[in-house]
């Protein structure tokens, strides 16, 4: 699960950085048009960090399980 983490924390620098100076290009220029490179490469980011994120909830879930079975017994 620590891997996940660091998986889903190293994804996240890399989509802040395509995202903030695109965002700033638009805000200056509203003629810029986002390169598609940026936009796939976002939402691959996007999607990795997603299902890191439901990995992690789930073995956390499952460790809750097996803690209240363990405390049941």
């Amino acid at each position: 699960m620590k891997k996940l983490g660091f998986l889903r924390l190293f994804s996240c620098l890399p989509l802040i950085a395509i995202i903030i100076p695109d965002i700033t290009e638009t805000l200056i220029n509203p003629e810029f048009k986002v390169p598609f490179t940026h936009v796939v490469a976002s939402a691959a980011l996007i999607s990795i960090i997603g299902i890191c994120t439901l990995i992690i909830r789930y073995q956390k879930k499952q460790g809750l399980k097996m803690q209240y079975l363990h405390s049941q017994a």
